[in-house]
């Protein structure tokens, strides 16, 4: 399947951003300080995400991530990142794949953190 760079652009905003079963919509149910694994998962995604994109950017010529920025800033540049790339950009191959490819697996990989946050969101813990 191949998508125009607006398409992956706004379905990485829906996975971080959107009201349902996005990254932000399940850190809302943290109350107060978010457990560790909460913070590791948003840890983790965050590091993935720079690096996703640092060699994006490499590959493709194009800004890399702001290196200061957390979670929400690195998605909401994200996705203005992605909706300015071109159909070349897409097919620029990063360690062999996709650079289109890349981006919808990582917008996949932003949808499973999101339901691992909500499930330890969801638990109960004690004392």
């Amino acid at each position: 399947m191949t998508l125009a760079p607006t398409d992956l652009a706004r379905l990485l905003h829906d996975a971080q951003e959107g009201p349902h079963y996005s990254v932000r919509a399940a850190l809302a149910l943290a109350d107060g300080q978010p457990p560790p694994r909460i913070a590791a998962l948003v840890s983790g995604l965050t590091a993935r995400k720079r690096a996703l994109w640092a060699d994006i950017a490499a590959a493709t010529r194009t800004p890399a991530p702001p290196d200061d920025a957390g979670l929400t800033r690195l998605a909401a540049w994200e996705v203005e990142a992605a909706a300015v790339l071109t159909s070349e950009h897409l097919r620029q191959r990063v360690g062999g794949r996709p650079v289109g490819e890349l981006l919808l697996e990582h917008t996949r990989e932003a949808l499973w953190t999101a339901g691992q946050i909500a499930a330890h969101a969801g638990r109960v813990r004690m004392a």
